[in-house]
């Protein structure tokens, strides 16, 4: 797991206190099943986190806020859950907060879309806690469109889809392979609506990316959906100046339709995810 670290943060009436689990954000979904009182036993067998400082930003691949006192409990990790035979798509996330809902009763069960910068607000604390988790986002290159999936395997997609709808109303579509959705929004419109070499006119994908973007440059709307982006909602604005923006947080139906019928997503629906998910984590960890 390498620098994959999960670190876990409890709040009580004492303030808060942080533990880290070296390469633990691999089992991080299956971690947190195991149920408030059972995950804090296990969370307290860690490393105690401030005694290593809070890092650097690059090893928070995951993290859980417990706040006792309001009975939240705040998620985010930026790996993929992985099966047998699938990858994690939103349907798949939603469908393990559903299942992470039922082993917490009595909680607020939360995605923390923004991930850490989210946490930091939660906690109170600036961003410069965490080295580099102010950092701005290199920009875009020329040429940052990949195919939204795997030629291959349509399963495998691209963590971000940007479809653009151009002036005479010509959609194309591109993947954005890099993590997060930060960088597409600072991008602004003249980036996104350069021509791109790998760009199609059509995408059909068997998953649904973690992000999702549909820009319609006539009607100089943008709108999105996701999971992982840490920009503050006013953030993005500043780079489309008279556009009109929309997050649809992660419902990725509502975004996909402006694109319809030149996307096609071929989903198997939330029952079938939800099956996926209780197989593979169907009994808690230990």
């Amino acid at each position: 797991m390498g620098t994959e670290h999960a670190h876990y943060v409890i709040v009580d009436a004492g303030g808060h206190r942080v533990w880290s689990r070296r390469g633990g954000a691999g089992t991080f979904y299956g971690d947190l099943l195991r149920g408030p009182d059972r995950l804090v036993a296990f969370v307290r067998e860690q490393e105690h986190g401030h005694a290593l400082g809070w890092g650097d930003a690059v090893r928070w691949q995951a993290v859980a806020v417990l706040d006792v006192s309001r009975r939240l409990l705040l998620v985010h990790c930026s790996l993929e859950i992985r099966g047998p035979v699938w990858r994690t798509s939103v349907p798949e996330i939603r469908a393990w907060l559903g299942l992470l809902a039922a082993r917490w009763p009595g909680w607020t069960v939360k995605w923390a879309a923004r991930g850490l910068h989210e946490v930091m607000e939660h906690l109170g604390l600036g961003y410069d806690t965490v080295a580099g988790l102010d950092d701005p986002p290199a920009p875009l290159p020329p040429q940052w469109a990949q195919g939204p999936a795997e030629d291959d395997d349509l399963s495998v997609v691209a963590d971000t889809l940007v479809a653009v709808r151009d002036t005479t109303g010509r959609l194309s579509f591109a993947g954005w392979w890099g993590t997060g959705l930060a960088r597409v929004l600072l991008a602004g419109p003249a980036a996104l609506l350069s021509p791109q070499e790998l760009a199609t006119p059509f995408a059909a994908l068997e998953a649904v990316p973690w992000n999702g973007v549909h820009l319609d440059a006539a009607a100089r709307t943008l709108d999105w959906w996701s999971l992982d982006c840490s920009l503050p909602p006013s953030r993005p604005a500043e780079r489309w100046p008279g556009w009109r923006l929309t997050c649809h947080q992660d419902a990725f139906e509502e975004v996909a339709a402006l694109a319809a019928p030149e996307l096609l997503l071929d989903l198997d629906g939330p029952d079938a995810a939800l099956r996926r998910v209780t197989e593979w984590f169907g009994r808690p960890a230990r």
